[in-house]
């Protein structure tokens, strides 16, 4: 590699190039190197819009304090996660919200020892700590309620600290619903509203097609509209396999997706795909109450439960797009992408038939 450049694939990463990545942030002591190291993929059928590695290494010199392991994570070689990451901007997101925000947030996210973007190519890497052996959420599985619960409050948490705050204006890599990036979505799912339907077939409810029909044109001023509610920072993939616990600490991961606007949209996609259909009907009403009492005493006023539940049904629309672009457009390439892309949209639908969601059209 070229002086300054950085690896796009896990074969262009040396032992060279990891030591001269971790020594500058501290956590190599002087005079330590790299070695070598063992590489084994992470997230399969987990992370569609990346490669990810856990890198094992091995040092010359005292290693004590070193890192033992780290996640390399880097561009996917797929056209469709590339077409994806690029109209939306994921990798230039994730990155700058390790060089800028992770720090201040009050959602913890793993310590970033190396990240780089190069806006020509939309190339981008990122080396993180390896949050193992903490145990990983399973959105297949899903979650259980007492980790829903977790997550919800710490959501919460986290979006009161933003709530129509001024500093958010300072993140100019940061995009609102209205960016133009993100109003293409309604061109991409456009485009793959009918090859979702011809992949899933009948697990489609065919009461949902005259909505999908309805929506697909409206997705550009639903975001404008939502744009003027209130604003916070939104994970924007906030799900299970991006949750780490470990004892009390709860740690989530792939800020690519991060955006601000309606935080009711995390939480949307939390409960509508993570937790099993028959617990979030049992547990639905209480955990969106959960995360309205946690906004309101960490400081959030002038938004009453009313309008949260509100917000929260129109959302459960708009995350129902996120699957339906995810089926229509990325190969998973192994039997738990494809189990997993099928539970999605099974719990998505029932959650959008459920609240009768589509009811949430008329006020736009």
């Amino acid at each position: 590699m070229p002086t300054g450049a950085f690896p796009t694939a896990i074969e262009q990463i040396t032992p060279e190039w990891l030591t001269g990545a971790l020594a500058p942030c501290g956590a190599l002591k002087k005079g330590v190197r790299v070695s070598g190291f063992a590489a084994e993929p992470v997230g399969a059928g987990v992370g569609f819009l990346g490669v990810v590695n856990r890198l094992r290494l091995r040092y010359d010199g005292d290693a004590n304090g070193a890192p033992e392991t780290v996640i390399a994570k880097l561009p996917s070689s797929d056209p469709g996660a590339r077409m994806i990451t690029s109209t939306f901007r994921f990798y230039e997101r994730e990155v700058r919200f390790y060089e800028q925000m992770a720090e201040a947030n009050n959602l913890k996210a793993p310590r970033a020892y190396f990240s780089a973007f190069e806006p020509v190519s939309g190339d981008f890497a990122l080396l993180l700590e390896d949050l193992a052996p903490g145990r990983n959420g399973d959105q297949l599985a899903g979650l259980t309620i007492d980790d829903a619960r977790t997550a919800v409050i710490a959501l919460a948490r986290m979006q009161a600290q933003w709530w129509e705050r001024p500093a958010l204006k300072v993140f100019d890599w940061l995009p609102g619903f209205n960016d133009p990036a993100m109003l293409a979505l309604q061109d991409v799912f456009l485009q793959c509203w009918q090859p979702y339907r011809d992949v899933l077939g009948d697990e489609v409810p065919k009461e949902l097609i005259p909505v999908g029909d309805r929506l697909g044109p409206m997705i550009t001023h639903i975001m404008e509209c939502i744009t003027a509610r209130p604003c916070t920072v939104v994970h924007g993939d906030y799900r299970a396999d991006n949750f780490f616990f470990d004892g009390g600490e709860f740690t989530v991961v792939d800020w690519q997706i991060v955006i601000q606007g309606l935080g009711a949209f995390d939480l949307a996609y939390l409960l509508a795909g993570n937790i099993s259909v028959e617990d979030r009907r049992a547990h639905e009403d209480d955990l969106v109450k959960l995360y309205h009492r946690h906004l309101v005493e960490n400081g959030v006023e002038n938004y009453d439960f009313e309008t949260c539940w509100r917000d929260y049904r129109t959302c459960v629309l708009i995350a129902w797009i996120w699957p339906v672009i995810a089926v229509a457009s990325l190969d998973p390439a192994n039997e738990r992408g494809v189990a997993f892309f099928r539970e999605w949209s099974k719990r998505a639908t029932t959650a959008v038939m459920d609240l009768k969601a589509w009811e949430t059209l008329d006020d736009f």
